[in-house]
């Protein structure tokens, strides 16, 4: 690329800034185009500052190579160009797929390099997903951009020559006056973006922000300068192409691709599965009735379920599943309406009330207020209204649908307000959507009864509020013989993060957190700084108190100073103990859990030498990497006759690392793994035409790291321990991304982290893959 062109992109971004005339001036004259120059970069990849710059530069020489002209993958003859992406590098198809049939989509293939623990080997990792585009006019955001990729065939600047690289602008919907003078929103492109390509001479080489959006698919079918806005969540009544790629379509590329960099690269053998369990019978939602005995050891002798809910119909339902999970009768809907009712179970009493509560269900007022008014006044109403709970006090609130609040509405959802508005009181609660009526009768297979959405969402809601008192109806099973002498007890460790202005009052948080569950898994615990160990019901309500306003930002210094205290801590109260960790979540400020950093068997608290892991008697300890950033590999089962979407724990490459894939949820019984959005496939012995609208679900892979164990210690037994506990959740029917107690601790940021409100959330919808 020219100099004098990114010279003169950068002098046209300074003249944009919101500087004085002299300012800017004054920084024009100490730029020079002749300062830009080229050179040849060399790679010693045993150095650990080159190899950070090999991360970068690899996937952007491998998207180069996939996208030469001609370069053509088989698989629907799909040709790729090169496109802006966060990490990596990222090609996508091009043209669009699906126009003729107004249902447009591309291919994208994201491209990252990625390190393991304690290797310094570089892996490509790759990320297979559809980019759909709009058809049709759809809804514009007011308060966050919509993506646009841009192909023009003309370079804006004329020292640029063409270019196969997308570009990306923004679009949003911007108050201002028509040629006729009446106010009103319209399409415009992003300001910063337009200042800057206006001060280099070439914003008019966008296209026209109206025409573009009320007729998306005249610019798609463009031969020369197209321009494709992306269709995101919510822009339509309904989605026109289903998001992912299914492994009809994955594996096809993945060999292409595999084709393309050989020999250069090559794929990983498969993996082997390790054939090992800790904890059986686990999986699935524990059901039956919690043992009063119990219920009294967690919560006390007194406990108060409060319902606000609207209807009858609703009330029922809550009713019904309360009623199995207490084991007793519950007072009918007539019987509620004359106050509360106590239930005598013998250890614990229970009483049942409810209240319709209509102003505080009820949207926020903004009329004339900020959101931060409108989420305080509603906070002081909801305390004032129910006063103060003399004991235990957990509360459904039956609040409308998230879709109710997009868009100009995203300011009207009170759910921050009335949570916090409860929590003043010393209540805990949970929201649950209103009763509807089905859009068409379920399919019930024969033998079977039918499904009923309804119940089952009530039945999550009221069982997520005996999760939050730290309720655990069944203990978890003992380690089967042969793996682990004793059940230990399980920590877990998570920060909680709020950035400014993310939230109604403005506040960054930064807060460590840790959850403490006994061997039995029934009794837990929670710590943050400067609250003491406690059980989780009184945790949540003094950790939500004390820093849900607070603008509080631990440094790396004080999370090492608590992950040390809170590591003592379990290790003198229990023989054996599990840490969790999670590396995104936490190496941000203990650097010890990076891949550059961790030393095996080991734990490092700052400065100073790591101490060795026997010097915590009975502790070990698991790392847990998610997908999150692309950090993990896409995978798939292989066998003779084809590939599948086994669910396991995995060798993965290196001694003591481990994959664990879970099996596919519930709300994905209607994907099938054979469908694709390409070309024809065989399914069931049959020729498929390609479908656009299938459901599609990949199993994530997560990595374990066994970081720590004792001596004597079978690393696989504690792989295979922290696998087992994505099944462990007991309100929970499906495979959690994370181990139960990560899980859990991950689950405290509903108490510090706002539902998002209104103009103050700046995150545009992301197209899951």
């Amino acid at each position: 690329m020219n100099p004098a062109a990114i010279f003169n992109l950068v002098a046209a971004w300074v003249r944009a800034q919101k500087g004085t005339p002299e300012q800017i001036a004054m920084v024009l004259s100490q730029l020079h185009a002749n300062d830009l120059t080229w050179s040849p970069v060399h790679l010693d990849l045993s150095s650990r500052a080159e190899r950070d710059r090999a991360m970068r530069l690899l996937p952007m020489e491998i998207a180069a190579r996939l996208s030469r002209p001609e370069a053509g993958c088989p698989h629907r003859e799909l040709h790729f160009r090169r496109c802006p992406s966060p990490q990596g590098a990222e090609v996508m198809s091009w043209p669009p797929e699906g126009v003729a049939e107004k249902k447009p989509f591309s291919v994208r293939i994201r491209i990252t390099a990625q390190t393991l623990p304690t290797s310094r080997e570089l892996l490509v990792y790759l990320s297979f997903g559809v980019r759909r585009w709009m058809p049709v006019q759809g809804r514009i955001a007011t308060d966050h951009g919509h993506s646009v990729y841009l192909a023009p065939t003309v370079p804006y600047l004329p020292e640029l020559g063409n270019s196969r690289h997308f570009g990306i602008a923004k679009i949003k919907r911007v108050k201002g006056k028509n040629v006729n003078g009446e106010s009103g929103y319209a399409p415009r492109w992003d300001d910063a973006l337009a200042r800057v390509l206006d001060q280099a001479g070439c914003f008019d080489g966008l296209p026209d922000p109206v025409k573009l959006t009320d007729s998306p698919l005249d610019f798609l079918q463009r031969h020369d300068n197209a321009a494709a806005l992306v269709y995101s969540t919510g822009m339509l009544d309904s989605e026109k192409v289903s998001a992912g790629l299914s492994l009809a379509d994955r594996e096809p590329l993945r060999t292409w691709v595999g084709n393309e960099l050989a020999p250069h690269l090559h794929p990983v053998a498969p993996l082997s599965r390790a054939k090992r369990t800790v904890y059986k019978s686990l999986g699935g939602i524990t059901e039956g009735a919690i043992a009063a005995e119990y219920l009294k050891d967690v919560v006390g002798p007194r406990l108060t379920v409060e319902l606000l809910t609207g209807t009858d119909h609703a009330t029922r339902y809550a009713l019904d599943r309360l009623a199995m999970r207490l084991g007793a009768p519950m007072p009918s809907v007539e019987q509620l309406r004359e106050g509360e009712t106590l239930l005598d179970l013998g250890p614990v009493t229970v009483g049942i009330r409810r209240q319709e509560a209509p102003t505080i269900r009820a949207d926020l007022d903004r009329d004339g207020h900020t959101a931060q008014a409108a989420v305080e006044a509603r906070v002081e109403q909801v305390a004032e209204m129910v006063g103060p709970a003399a004991h235990p006090t957990v509360t459904l609130v039956e609040i409308a649908h998230p879709d109710a609040y997009q868009g100009r509405r995203r300011g009207d959802d009170p759910k921050f307000a009335i949570r916090h508005g409860l929590l003043r009181t010393g209540r805990l609660s949970q929201f649950v959507t209103p009763v509807a009526e089905p859009k068409r009768p379920a399919r019930t297979p024969e033998g079977r009864e039918p499904s009923d959405p309804n119940r089952e969402r009530f039945s999550a809601a009221v069982d997520e509020l005996f999760r939050q008192l730290g309720v655990r109806p069944r203990p978890l099973p003992g380690p089967v013989p042969g793996t682990l002498p004793r059940q230990p007890a399980l920590l877990a460790l998570w920060m909680i993060r709020q950035n400014n202005g993310s939230g109604p009052w403005g506040v960054a948080r930064q807060v460590p957190v840790a959850v403490l569950a006994d061997p039995t898994g029934q009794h837990v615990q929670v710590r943050a700084p400067k609250v003491p160990w406690q059980e989780l019901r009184g945790g949540l309500i003094e950790i939500g108190s004390r820093y849900a306003y607070a603008d509080l930002k631990c440094g790396p210094d004080d999370v090492v100073r608590f992950v040390k205290e809170v590591v003592a801590e379990a290790v003198e109260a229990f023989p054996d103990t599990l840490l969790l960790t999670h590396a995104q979540n936490l190496r941000g400020v203990w650097k010890t859990l990076t891949n550059e950093h961790l030393q095996l068997d080991t734990l490092g608290f700052g400065a100073g030498e790591p101490k060795p892991i026997s010097t915590f008697p009975g502790l070990r300890h698991v790392r847990v990497r998610t997908a999150e950033g692309g950090e993990t590999p896409e995978c798939y089962g292989v066998r003779d006759e084809g590939t599948g979407q086994p669910k396991g724990l995995w060798s993965f490459l290196l001694p003591r690392l481990y994959g664990s894939t879970g099996g596919k949820p519930s709300t994905a019984t209607g994907a099938v793994k054979g469908v694709s959005k390409l070309v024809s496939a065989e399914l069931s012995g049959k020729l498929v035409a390609p479908r656009l609208k299938a459901q599609v679900w990949n199993a994530q892979f997560i990595e374990l790291l066994v970081a720590g164990a004792q001596d004597g210690d079978e690393p696989e037994h504690w792989a295979a321990l922290a696998h087992d506990l994505r099944e462990a959740a007991p309100y929970v029917r499906d495979t959690t991304v994370l181990p139960w107690p990560l899980h859990l601790a991950q689950q405290l940021e509903e108490y510090l982290l706002p539902a998002k409100i209104g103009d103050l959330d700046e995150s545009e919808p992301t197209e899951q893959s």
